[in-house]
């Protein structure tokens, strides 16, 4: 078994008039997207980002949901919105991505406007997050004020540093 693309960095990209944004070179090289096999997913985030996801670990996401017992209305509120809100993406023979344009709508990104219109990718290791520029900035921000506290929650939550000192002889 393979295991899993690691997507890390963040990048410029741009949406054409036709609503294609070419992925950069080195994610199309690191996502082998000549693959007769690739395909992606594409779905709305809480954090107003969309997130592309490779085809088999969309299905394991979905999966891991809908799992969950959905006894209460909300649960079954939030499965329906992010199936509507999700759609699956081609890629072409130049490494060009079309998302709908409802899906880019709900993430600040109008591809009406006329000229270029400014977008981020970021890798967020098992998927890639696609941002329109203030968003992403004004995430970044917070992102950036929380980091410490964060990465010191994440270590605690997993295997922290007390209990791999008690661990040692």
């Amino acid at each position: 078994m393979l295991s899993p693309t690691r997507y890390t960095g963040e990048y410029p990209a741009t949406l054409d008039g036709e609503g294609r944004i070419q992925l950069p070179l080195v994610l199309r090289d690191e996502m082998n997207v000549r693959s007769s096999e690739f395909r992606l997913m594409a779905n709305l985030e809480p954090d107003g980002s969309l997130c592309l996801r490779e085809r088999d670990h969309w299905e394991s996401y979905v999966d891991a949901l809908r799992t969950r017992p959905t006894a209460n209305l909300r649960d079954r509120r939030t499965l329906l919105f992010l199936a509507a809100n999700s759609a699956p993406v081609r890629c072409d023979k130049q490494g060009r991505i079309r998302i709908p344009d409802p899906l880019l709508t709900h993430a600040g990104i109008d591809r009406t406007l006329a000229g270029r219109k400014e977008l981020i990718i970021v890798g967020n290791f098992d998927d890639l997050r696609v941002w329109q520029p203030d968003r992403w900035n004004a995430f970044g921000v917070e992102a950036l004020a929380d980091f410490g506290p964060g990465i010191d929650a994440l270590i605690e939550g997993g295997l922290g540093m007390r209990e791999a000192d008690d661990r040692e002889p």
